[in-house]
């Protein structure tokens, strides 16, 4: 991963009053039960420092690690917590840029001919969860619209390489971002609106399986509705 991607991080994770760990011990990272936000720097950190492989199904030393990085749960805790819409804001601004860079990393890995498509297109799925939580956030209205967009991008990104990803599983993705586009679309602003929908046009005019034909169909009728 390039150098400045991880400053980047960094600089996010210092600004949610989270440092960045010289030295991630993954004996911190549960097994079990919700992971909280440092759980995800952790994480990341341990990737980046070599404590601990990429997270993957099948793999007995980091499967429950892939389990926890895409549990829905952790964010149905962050969102039933007693914390103010501004500090669950900066909270799933921290995750989405943590899960961030595990997605690039997953996409690394598959161009370099690793067996991890899978896992790519589950953590964004779990991204798109994220967004959608982001998106129902007063204050995502004001100044994450961008960070929605980048992460449709990467969506459509991985949408468009069908014949890198098996189609059930990219079946499954375009399901997420029809059920999730209702919601984030409010936040968009309309160049971006504009551009995901005439990537979406593209994608299902070149696209020849019918099912993940028909659900790219369902995501541009959810981003045409009110347009």
């Amino acid at each position: 991963m390039p150098r400045f991607r991880i400053w980047i991080a960094a600089i996010v994770l210092a600004s949610a009053g989270l440092a960045a760990p010289a030295v991630a011990n993954t004996q911190m990272l549960p097994v079990e039960g919700p992971w909280a936000p440092d759980d995800y720097v952790t994480a990341i950190f341990a990737v980046q420092n070599g404590k601990i492989t990429l997270p993957r199904r099948g793999n007995p030393k980091t499967e429950a690690f892939f389990d926890r990085l895409i549990d829905r749960g952790n964010i149905d805790q962050l969102m039933a917590g007693a914390e103010s819409a501004s500090r669950k804001h900066q909270q799933i601004l921290l995750i989405l840029s943590a899960t961030g860079e595990f997605r690039s990393r997953y996409g690394y890995a598959v161009a370099l001919g690793d067996d991890v498509q899978n896992e790519l297109v589950d953590i964004q799925i779990f991204r798109l969860a994220l967004i959608d939580r982001l998106a129902l956030i007063d204050e995502a209205q004001a100044c994450c619209g961008s960070a929605i967009a980048t992460t449709l991008h990467g969506t459509l990104d991985t949408l468009a390489e069908a014949h890198t990803f098996p189609s059930d599983k990219l079946i499954m993705l375009a399901q997420a971002l029809a059920v999730s586009y209702p919601v984030i679309r409010p936040r968009l602003a309309q160049l971006d609106q504009d551009a995901l929908i005439a990537r979406l046009e593209g994608l299902m005019a070149r696209e020849a399986d019918p099912g993940l034909h028909s659900a790219l169909a369902a995501v541009l009728k959810a981003a045409r509705h009110g347009n």
